[in-house]
This record gives structure tokens, sequence and C-alpha cells, in this order.
């Protein structure tokens, strides 16, 4: 067995290598990640092991890879557009997870824990494969652009709050519920309190810009979110969704397009050469060779959140979105990724399924990730100019 150094470098090599390879063909980098891990791991060739020590490093780069999910999803994609966004989660989210988690427990015999985490972790999409997709493309700079984010935020931040309740008794999920209520409204006063005294921060951190001290805004951020991920821990709710609403409130109407530019450059520096590769490199390590008896559960998986939240998505782009067609939706609401395969990495760590759903959830994660991510490039190929103006076209 290697050493941890020597495990953690190879992890990163493969993964980063990988990586790149797929990003040259416009896939998920995080696919090649996973793909490394497999690789490296008992599945194949079994040089890398799963062990404690990845496991913990494993919750230090969750921790910052959610931070940043936060940092880029902001408060403000969800109350400006929040009927957009609400309608895209619902539709193209809460109805399948639904749906995949009935078939799941009535046709394929599953227990509940398995089912609903399994279920959970294919159906929901991934904001960073969709922020990638909607940057490289230019549409973030579009009002339909910004629903389709948060809409995907939305989703994922309902996903994090199933994970952590689904399992519990009514009474506590009651509790947590309420616990959770209470800090989503002090968050919320707190982010007002931010934006009044934004002129005063940007100051201050301007002044630390200048002084060449941008390491203490990034400090202050970092130690924001384990305080937020403290009190998650410590009322029973998972640390991951403290980091991520802390990171919520942390945008550029708060402390300046600057200091938010640095922040979020820093961010992107440290968890896409260092923390991204090695968790989902990690969490490829504990994926198993599928037995031909689950395949068709995971076929049935990928049907259901294909076709029905497929189909709401491009019903639902259809009515209400004007710049962009609905096929593009469908590509950005198909993509999956990280959160996905966060959710599975959390809920096998939880006991709340065995090695094989992980693995059946992890592989029809990757299968859509690169179909979707493929969907999305063929249709602004294709229908590049917006539905209202496509229409005039004689093609």
């Amino acid at each position: 067995m290697l050493d941890l150094i020597t495990s953690i470098l190879l992890l990163l090599i493969v993964a980063i290598g990988l990586g790149e390879i797929f990003d040259r063909f416009s896939l998920p980098e995080v696919v090649g990640a996973i793909i490394a891990g497999i690789l490296l791991g008992p599945a194949v060739f079994g040089v890398v092991l799963p062990s404690s020590e990845l496991s913990t490093i494993s919750i230090l780069a969750l921790f910052f890879i959610i931070l940043q999910i936060g940092v880029e999803a902001s408060a403000d994609i969800f109350s400006k557009n929040i009927r957009y966004v609400t309608g895209f989660a619902l539709t193209s989210f809460i109805v399948p997870l639904i749906l995949m988690s009935l078939g799941s427990i009535f046709i394929f015999k599953l227990p509940y824990l398995e089912a609903v985490s399994t279920s959970l972790s294919v159906s929901v999409p991934s904001i960073s494969i969709a922020s990638v997709l909607l940057v490289r493309s230019g549409l973030i700079k579009m009002e339909d652009g910004l629903r389709l984010l948060g809409g995907v935020a939305m989703s994922d931040a309902i996903a994090f709050i199933v994970l952590v309740s689904f399992h519990r008794p009514l009474m506590t999920i009651a509790i947590d519920s309420a616990s959770l209520a209470a800090f989503v409204v002090c968050l919320y006063f707190l982010d007002m309190l931010l934006k009044s005294k934004s002129e005063f921060l940007i100051r201050r951190l301007d002044m630390f810009t200048r002084r060449e001290k941008e390491g203490i805004i990034f400090a202050i951020v970092i130690m924001m979110g384990l305080a937020a991920s403290v009190l998650f821990e410590y009322i029973g709710i998972t640390f991951v969704l403290g980091a991520f609403f802390s990171g919520l409130i942390i945008h550029q109407n708060t402390i300046g397009e600057h200091a938010f530019g640095i922040l979020k450059r820093t961010f992107q520096r440290i968890n896409s050469s260092f923390f991204i590769p090695l968790f989902f490199s990690i969490s490829g390590l504990e994926v198993s060779m599928i037995p031909i008896s689950a395949i068709p559960y995971m076929i049935f998986l990928i049907a259901v959140t294909t076709s029905i939240g497929g189909l709401f998505a491009y019903s639902f782009s259809r009515r209400y979105m004007r710049s962009i067609t609905p096929f593009v939706s469908l590509g950005i609401f198909g993509g999956r990724g990280a959160v996905g395969i966060i959710i599975a990495s959390l809920a096998i760590s939880k006991g709340f399924m065995n090695s094989t759903y992980y693995s059946v959830a992890i592989f029809a994660t990757v299968i859509m990730a690169v179909t979707f991510t493929l969907v999305f490039g063929r249709s602004l190929r294709n229908r590049d100019l917006p539905r209202n103006k496509a229409k005039g076209s004689t093609r």
C-alpha cells in the first residue's frame, strides 16, 4: 500500500491529466477525475486503496468545493428570479426524484434509504457544470441564463436539505427544518446588513488589497464558512449546508467587484488545481464494477430523470424562456457532476447506500454528464440564435 503523500501525488497526476483530456473535448473535467480514481482504485489496478487519511482529506476538499459553489450561486440568483428558479427546480428535479424513489422502492424493492439516496444522487443537476457551460457560451450574460443557473442552484440546495432530513424521524425533521429556517432568516438579515454597509466594507477590503494582504479576505470567508459549518454540525445537520449558505452572502454587491474577483479567482485556482481533482478521484476509489443485475436499475434511473425531467425542462423553457432554446435548457438541466457525486459520497459515508448502489449512482452521473454536455454543445451549434429570432429563419 502506498503512503499518503505518494497516493495523493499519483491521484493528482492522473486526475488532472485525464481532466485536461476531457476538457479538450469540451467534457466535464470532474468525469476525468472520477475515472482516474476508478482506474487507480480497487476496481481496476488497485494501486491506491481507500483509507481513513484520504477520507479526512476528502472532507476538507469537500468544504472548499461547497463553499465555492455557494459563492458562485449568490443569494441574488434566487431572489431576482424566484418564479422561474422555483419552477425549474420543481419540474426538472423534484418530480423526477419522487418518481425515481417510488420506482426504486416498489419496482426494484430497494430499502428506503438506498432508494432515496441513490435517486437523489442521480436526479440532481450540478451547478458546477451548469456555470461552466453558461460562462463558456456567454449565456450567463442573459437574464434567461441566470434563471437557468438559479434553477440549478435551487435544486442543489433542496438536494442537500433532503439528504440531511429524509432519514430522520418526523419530529427531528421538524426541529431541523425550524433550525434551518431560523438560520436562513438570520442569513437573510445578515445579507441585508452587509449590503447596507457595502461602501464601508468595500473601502476596508480595498485597503487590504492595496497593502497586498488579499489573503486576509480569503481567510475571513473561510472562517465564516467554518463557523456556519460548525453550527450546522452542532444542531445535527451536515456541515455541507453551512458552507453552502455562508457562501451565498458573499457577492460583489457586498464586498465590491475587485475583492469578489480576487476571491473567486483564489477559490478557482486552489480548487481546480488541488481540491476538485483530489476529491473526485478519491470518490472514484470507492467505485466497484456494477453487477449485471444492477444494470436495469441504472437504466431505469437514467431513463426517468432524462425523459420526465427533460420533458419538463423543455416544456418550461419553451413557455417562459425567450432568449434560450429549449434544447439548451435541456442540456443545462441534464448535466450531472459534482453535486450528485458529493451527495453519493456523503450517503455512502453515512451508510445510506452500499458500494453497489454508490457505483450505480457514479456511473449514471458520468454517463449523463458526458451525454448532456454534448447535447448542450450541439444545441448551441445548431441553434445559436435566440428563439424569437430563430423563428424567422428559413432553415
